[in-house]
């Protein structure tokens, strides 16, 4: 579905009012086959307390899914959970079964605060589902979330251990979003499909002027996250502009692609741009903001990373990657192109700093790499390490 398209339906949904959120079944998993459900909140404060539970959008965990069209618009929808906490403003389909379907989620205008034991969804949540031939649309623009202590956020596409396949989409979209995470931490404004079998499907993440705080626990995704997936006949497309980031205590932040430990198949387009971005990770640091695929297995595939304009900062613990990161990795068949452009990068304390290819104990066959660095500044100090280039590793 084309994205005019899409949001032509938003506004339909805003013009002619609300029907209810997917009905859940006393001791049983709900059937949706055939249907169109749709479900608009507008102009709504929903206020819950001490032992909390918010649903402003369509909860569909566990739920069978056939042919069928789940569209959720919240619009200036202001959600408050406090203690024990927990809001949905999206769509959480954890464990369901959706095939040949189209869900689309659209907060626009949104706050949401969660407080103590905190957890807060106004994306898509698909974790342990099964996709199959089916479209998903997440749009979250002008909101506000803010977990607090115990923490997590999802404005994204959360899809960890699922399977998608038969020509898939999930398409996120993250324009003017806050995300204030705290304590425990946890954040992703992105697409996390981690431990994901992803099959002849399409992965699409956009960041715009997204800020996202995370700060003791830390962690951030605003890129594509996709840890020990399998990607097979598949494109990840990530793009992050005008993005800024603070992990702060335990650090860790992604704004590229990290698919550490993935096996990578056939996919001829794994794209990384990365456009005026901050991050910013502190003392036990970690930040990525290129291509991460250590240890990974790519095999007749292309990945390209572009920074242009992107500064970061690592701090104690350090560690940074600009660039790509295919230490341990298998590379077969495949290209790999970096490209950094108006880049620093500084790192301190125990240092590293990567804004090149490096390929540390790397297998590579029959493929291509080509790096290029311009007008990059990289300042490791105390520990240190630098590479701007290609790295084989020392002798």
């Amino acid at each position: 579905m084309k994205k005019s398209t899409m949001f032509v339906m938003f506004g339909l949904a805003f013009a002619i009012g609300s029907v209810n959120a997917l009905p859940r079944e006393e001791g049983g998993k709900t059937t949706v086959k055939d249907s169109s459900i749709l479900n608009v909140n507008q102009k709504v404060t929903n206020n819950a307390k001490n032992g909390s539970k918010i649903n402003s959008g369509i909860q569909a965990r566990g739920a069978t899914i056939k042919s069928s069209t789940l569209i959720n618009g919240n619009r200036n929808v202001i959600n408050n959970a406090i203690d024990k906490s927990k809001i949905n403003s999206g769509i959480k389909a954890d464990g369901a079964k959706i095939k040949n379907s189209l869900l689309v989620n659209d907060n626009n205008d949104v706050k949401n605060n969660a407080s103590k034991n905190s957890t807060i969804n106004s994306g898509i949540k698909i974790n342990h589902a099964e996709i199959k031939g089916s479209s998903l649309y997440n749009n979250n623009t002008t909101v506000r979330n803010n977990a607090k202590n115990d923490s997590k956020i999802n404005s994204g596409i959360s899809a960890d251990n699922a399977t998608i396949k038969g020509e898939s989409n999930l398409t996120n979209s993250n324009t003017k979003v806050n995300n204030f995470a705290s304590d425990r931490s946890k954040i992703n404004s992105g697409i996390k499909a981690d431990v994901a079998t992803i099959t002849h499907s399409n992965l699409t993440n956009t960041n715009t002027q997204v800020d996202n705080v995370a700060k003791r626990g830390s962690k951030i995704n605003s890129g594509i996250s996709a840890e020990a997936a399998t990607i097979k006949n598949s494109n990840l497309t990530n793009k992050n502009q005008q993005v800024t980031n603070n992990a702060v205590a335990h650090s860790r932040i992604n704004s590229g692609i990290n698919a550490d430990g993935a096996t990578i198949t056939n996919s001829k387009n794994i794209t990384n741009t990365n456009s005026n971005v901050r991050n910013i990770a502190r003392n036990r640091s970690k930040v990525n903001s290129g291509i991460s695929m250590r240890n990974a297995t790519i095999k007749n595939s292309i990945l390209t990373n572009t920074n242009h304009e992107v500064k970061n900062t690592a701090i104690n613990n350090s560690k940074i990657n600009s660039g790509i990161n295919a230490d341990n990795a298998t590379v077969k068949n495949s290209m790999l192109d970096n490209s950094n452009r108006q880049v620093t990068n500084v790192a301190t304390n125990k240092s590293r700093i990567n804004s090149g290819i490096n390929i540390k104990g790397a297998t590579v066959k029959n493929s291509g790499i080509q790096n290029k660095n311009t007008n990059v500044k990289n300042t490791a100090k105390n520990n240190s390490k630098i590479n701007s280039g290609v790295d084989f590793g020392d002798e």
